[in-house]
């Protein structure tokens, strides 16, 4: 193996040239292979055994993770190294796209409990998660990469004919919320737990928890999004403000994507703001959560929005990334520094070379570890004219 792939699997040549991409390995280890898929330029397969391993490899702790579960595909890695992989993922995709880039910062996280909000397919009325690569179920027993709160609900939950299940934690205040594809009244959960139906929903029914992160009170509806945690709240605020205050940029902030309002509510205090999101869910919290402060509500997508001047874009866009037509609204608003958070590596590599066309420089970035165990990498990077 060579190298690590954004989707977390090996890098390996075949002999006819071929990129193989192999679930399950590490840069620098030999392994047999099965082969699964091949195509022209490439093929993907799984570690049928490690005949020299890297000295990163530790023992799976997981039994469900050994059954098949697709959901921590980097348990095979010592905690101590998985930052720094994925650190070097990010890095490979910025060469890829041509963007000059420093070495990026490692960001851990502190008092992290586990995913405060976990999405699970339901299977005769229990909640389980997908297998890697099939829509077979894994029914778990425990799962140590959700908070306890989550996790009694997910495995002692029954959800009658539900299909699928959203469960909804606040880990620093207790709340607890389900939202499930199916019939709520067939629901059995503890009578703390607000029980919702996805067509209550639609009907105009309104749900919510609450939750305590970056020193703040937060509403988070049933489909609003949130990160996965508080704690990883907590670091991004922190590193995306550290950003801001280092590279001394006074004035008004746009935040492009703004959710329910975590950067409009504390970078942007003593900030005249404006927050663009155009889920109405999320929408209807940040009404809630930004009150009192500066703040301008704009209900549209960031592409419609019509740029005025900003000394500071905070943009944290979905998985797919600002793209160039995000891109070229936010620049209009001539910022003195641009913080970009990405939570794909291909897609911040991808809009990171936009923002250097524009005239914008990668200034500093760092990586945070907000899903350890897996995969998925959580960028921030500041950007500056020249």
């Amino acid at each position: 193996m060579t190298a690590m792939a954004r989707d977390g699997a090996g890098i390996a040549r075949a002999a006819d040239g071929r990129v193989v991409f192999v679930e399950g390995a590490l840069p620098g280890e030999a392994v047999t292979a099965e082969i699964l898929q091949v195509q022209k330029r490439w093929s993907r397969g799984r570690v049928i055994e490690v005949l020299e391993a890297s000295p990163m490899r530790v023992a799976v702790p997981c039994a469900h993770r050994l059954e098949g579960c697709g959901g921590c595909d980097l348990l095979h890695v010592d905690p101590g190294h998985q930052l720094a992989l994925k650190a070097g993922i990010l890095a490979e995709q910025l060469q890829r796209a041509g963007v000059e880039a420093p070495d990026a910062t490692l960001r851990s996280l502190d008092d992290d409990h586990g995913r405060t909000t976990v999405r699970a397919a339901v299977v005769d009325g229990r909640a389980g998660y997908r297998m890697s690569g099939s829509n077979d179920v894994v029914i778990p027993e425990s799962c140590q990469a959700v908070d306890e709160l989550a996790e009694q609900l997910l495995v002692d939950g029954r959800f009658g004919d539900a299909s699928e299940v959203t469960i909804r934690v606040g880990n620093r205040t207790g709340e607890r919320l389900v939202l499930v594809e199916g019939d709520p009244s067939d629901v059995s959960v503890p009578s703390d737990v607000r029980v919702v139906g996805v067509d209550e929903l639609a009907a105009g029914r309104r749900a919510w928890i609450h939750e305590e992160a970056a020193s703040r009170r937060w509403r988070v509806s049933a489909r609003s999004f949130f990160q996965s945690r508080p704690a990883g709240v907590d670091a991004l605020v922190e590193v995306v403000g550290g950003m801001v205050d280092d590279l001394g940029a006074d004035g008004p902030m746009v935040d492009a994507y703004a959710g329910v309002g975590i950067f409009a509510g504390t970078i942007g205090l003593n900030r005249a703001v404006v927050a663009i999101e155009r889920s109405r869910d999320s929408l209807a919290d940040a009404r809630i959560n930004l009150t009192g402060g500066n703040v301008e509500i704009v209900e549209t997508a960031v592409e419609r929005w019509r740029a005025r001047p900003a000394a500071v874009v905070v943009a944290d866009p979905a998985r797919e990334g600002l793209g160039r037509a995000g891109v070229d609204v936010l620049v209009r608003t001539e910022p003195r520094v641009f913080v970009l958070v990405g939570c794909d590596p291909g897609s911040f590599a991808r809009d990171a070379g936009l923002l250097a066309a524009a005239g914008l420089r990668l200034d500093r970035m760092t990586v945070v570890d907000l899903f350890p165990g897996t995969s998925h990498v959580e960028t921030v990077g500041a950007f500056m004219p020249g």
